[in-house]
Order: structure tokens, then C-alpha cells, then sequence
């Protein structure tokens, strides 16, 4: 092999990790880190999102990146994170403990390398559930997820627009202030 073959392959690598991994193991491990955060049928819970930060790579902590949503500016982004990191981030942006949600994979789940891709839901309600006031919150969004060989999450990329949920949230915030006579 000539240098410049070398020279020219090892860039490649660089750009386009090759993976050993099939794509079925692939969608497996993305599956898997977004189920830690929001299993099926139920709310986030803070545990949910301990067990989803642990997973976070420790290998390639030099490559993590989170964006949620992608593009979204200050206090939306973490690069070079760890578990802990991305654990604080949910609980001061989406803290369980105030707010009920979840989130649910709505399309198939397309592999590329290490790289997901997918369509998901997000589902927020506010409200004691007992109040007949009780608001619904939800937003389509496109996710990405890379995982590392042994399935430990390093990028994670949500896109979705932000003003559009972050009306809906501010609208369902109102609503549930005002008691049954339309007052605080």
C-alpha cells in the first residue's frame, strides 16, 4: 500500500468511523439508551434518567455531544460530557420530579455505522391528573444517536423546534395555574 493510500484511507476513518458492528446491533444499543431515559408506557423517572446517564462512554468522553434540540443555542448543548454532566442538564432542563413526560420512538429506526436515526414523540402533562384543567403537551422531533462498540452512548442529537414546544409548555403552564373560576 502506498502512503498516499494509507494517508487516504486513514482520513476516511476519521470522517466515517467503520464499525465491527452489524446494524442490527447497532439499533439494538440506540434502542437500549433511549429506553433507559423513557421505557415504554410510563413517565421519565429521575432513576430512568440515572441509569441513562450511566451509560454515557467514558472511552470517547473526549467525542460525547448532546444537543436537544440541535441548533438551540446557550444551556442547549454539552460537548465532551460525562454521565454526570448529562444527568444535571436533565434535571435543571426536564427535571421528572416537576414535570411528567416521556418520549416514544414513532418511526422505524434507521442505522448508519454507529449512528441511529429516528422520528420520536415527546409527551409532557401538566396537572394534578384529578383537575379537570389538565394540559397535554407534545412534539415531533428527529433524533440521532451514536453509540460506541460496547453500546455506551456519544452523541446525541435532538432536532425540534424549540419555540414551537417551548409555547405549547408555556400555554399548558398557564392553564393549569388558573383554578375551575379562571382565577390564580
Amino acid at each position: 500500500m502506498s502512503l498516499l493510500s494509507f494517508l487516504i484511507l486513514s482520513l476516511i476513518q476519521l470522517i466515517i468511523p467503520i464499525s465491527s458492528m452489524d446494524a442490527d446491533q447497532v439499533r439494538e444499543y440506540c434502542i437500549n439508551a433511549f429506553e433507559l431515559a423513557f421505557p415504554k408506557q410510563q413517565f421519565t423517572s429521575e432513576d430512568n434518567l440515572r441509569a441513562f446517564a450511566d451509560n454515557v462512554s467514558s472511552d470517547r468522553k473526549g467525542d460525547t455531544y448532546f444537543a436537544c434540540p440541535l441548533g438551540g443555542g446557550i444551556g442547549s448543548e454539552l460537548e465532551n460530557f460525562t454521565g454526570g454532566d448529562l444527568l444535571e442538564w436533565f434535571l435543571l432542563h426536564f427535571n421528572p420530579n416537576i414535570l411528567k413526560y416521556t418520549e416514544i420512538i414513532m418511526s422505524e429506526v434507521s442505522v448508519t455505522n454507529n449512528v441511529c436515526s429516528m422520528d420520536k414523540l415527546f409527551f409532557a402533562t401538566f396537572g394534578s391528573g384529578q383537575r379537570p384543567d389538565e394540559c397535554h403537551v407534545h412534539a415531533m422531533s428527529r433524533l440521532m444517536i451514536e453509540v460506541d462498540e460496547d453500546g455506551k452512548l456519544v452523541r446525541w442529537l435532538d432536532h425540534f423546534d424549540q419555540e414551537d414546544l417551548n409555547q405549547k409548555l408555556g400555554v399548558c403552564n398557564l392553564q393549569v395555574q388558573f383554578d375551575g373560576n379562571g382565577e390564580l
